[in-house]
């Protein structure tokens, strides 16, 4: 195809896309705002140790992702898993999912570990994708759970804490199809981390890019979109006022400003159709000089959110997350990273710390936290990703616009996930190549 193509946005998504244009021979530019590429995947660096920005995993059995990953050459000795589950901590006595294949679930009867069994079974028997048309598409996560037949000491002590975080919906209103998918990846392999973080896949992806001649700018944001006299579009104006123009522009953004610049640029049908119902994330990170805790688990606040005073914040997550990336080695810093899931209502940072310091005397009373932590900062994701609720995610926008020229891509055009991200990037360097000159 002749012409330059313009990604907007760093992130996975838009990287992603960038990758497979420039892999296919077109000339590329990314533009991402901030400093630095990644989006919600970002990691920094502390004393030798990756420190991501907002705590996320990455499933093992991700096939687009992992593709990409071994493409940019991070090779499968990279992933590191989180072999012991998650551990939850709270509510009636502490309780472990382990992952699989097959998952199990730790202090819970007969029945409920029979039903996760069954439910294993039913998952890996298909493609995970298929498990987005199963019939519980039509009901919530919670229903769905109910019909299967698992206690309420299941669904609240277990996939509640658990499934809360992963959904950013502590009811469980995401739709049991999404529900399923993501459990026939769990069925599959563990959560895990790059060794050098999540910011370790667009880090490399970003090199690859520039050894194919793509260019990659960091601190160049995107204020408008431009229209060719012909309802076409002709390029982007940056922040500073540059005009860019190209024959194809990939919309690559957060849905929030996805949808603002697709409405002033004249696509109300597309920019209506963006999820807007969101979850905000919270995290904090650690550097410890001792270790809180052996193995490598996730540490789940599995306690009723009523137990949370009104107004404070909550700690839904904590990882030690150098046991992944950096197993076996015994001297610190140990890297934690904190989680609060803080849907609907937006992030606020303030006194989440603290938060975290109090949770952690807590579960462990013992362990020296105000003498060995050292807060190395926290990041606010007021659009974490947006609400799986029943019927979402058919009204999801196409990829195509009404401007010609235009694509979207992110995962608010398919899952909200890591790998939603990579795939909708994918599948939108596709759509650009289709595009007629």
């Amino acid at each position: 195809m002749a012409g330059d193509v313009i990604v907007v946005g760093g992130g996975l998504a838009g990287l992603s896309c960038a990758h497979a244009l420039c892999d296919a021979g077109v000339a590329v530019r990314v533009l991402e705002a901030e400093a630095t590429v990644g989006g919600r995947a970002r990691t920094t660096w502390h004393e030798g140790r990756p420190v991501d920005r907002g705590f996320q995993v990455m499933f093992s059995g991700y096939p687009e992702l992992r593709k990409l990953m071994r493409r940019v050459g991070i090779s499968d000795g990279d992933v590191r898993p989180f072999d012991g589950g998650a551990v939850v901590l709270g509510g009636s006595r502490t309780r472990v999912l382990r992952a699989g294949p097959p998952p199990r679930l730790g202090g819970l009867g007969m029945g409920d570990r029979l039903r996760m069994a069954r439910l294993a079974v039913e998952v890996r028997a298909v493609n995970p994708v298929r498990q987005l048309e199963h019939e519980a598409s039509n009901r919530t996560t919670a229903q769905h759970l109910a019909d299967l037949g698992f206690s309420a000491v299941a669904i609240d002590e277990v996939f509640r804490p658990i499934l809360g975080v992963v959904f950013m919906n502590h009811a469980l209103e995401a739709d049991g199809g999404y529900f399923r998918y993501l459990a026939g990846l769990l069925a599959r392999g563990p959560a895990a981390l790059p060794s050098d973080g999540l910011g370790m896949i667009a880090e490399w992806t970003v090199k690859a890019i520039r050894q194919m001649g793509g260019r990659v700018d960091t601190g160049r944001g995107v204020t408008e979109l431009l229209r060719d006299g012909e309802g076409g579009i002709r390029g982007v104006r940056t922040a500073d006022g540059d005009a860019i123009t190209a024959q194809r522009v990939v919309l690559a953004t957060e849905a929030p400003v996805t949808a603002r610049m697709l409405q002033a640029a004249g696509d109300d049908l597309a920019s209506k159709r963006v999820p807007d119902e969101r979850a905000s994330t919270v995290s904090a990170a650690f550097a410890l000089s001792r270790s809180l805790y052996r193995g490598r688990a996730i540490i789940v606040n599995g306690a009723p959110r009523s137990e949370t005073a009104p107004g404070r914040p909550r700690v839904d997550l904590v990882a030690q997350t150098t046991n992944v990336t950096r197993p076996g080695a015994a001297s610190g810093p140990h890297i934690v990273l904190a989680t609060t899931v803080t849907t609907p209502d937006g992030g606020s940072a303030d006194g989440f710390e603290e938060a975290v310091a109090a949770q952690i005397q807590r579960w462990n009373p013992g362990f020296p936290w105000r003498d060995v932590a050292v807060p190395l900062g926290t990041t606010v994701h007021e659009f974490g990703q947006y609400q799986v609720k029943p019927g979402v995610r058919a009204g999801l926008p196409p990829q195509t616009t009404a401007i010609r020229g235009l694509v979207i891509a992110g995962d608010l055009t398919e899952l909200p996930s890591l790998e939603g991200a990579v795939t909708s990037g994918i599948r939108a360097a596709e759509v650009v190549r289709a595009l007629p000159a």
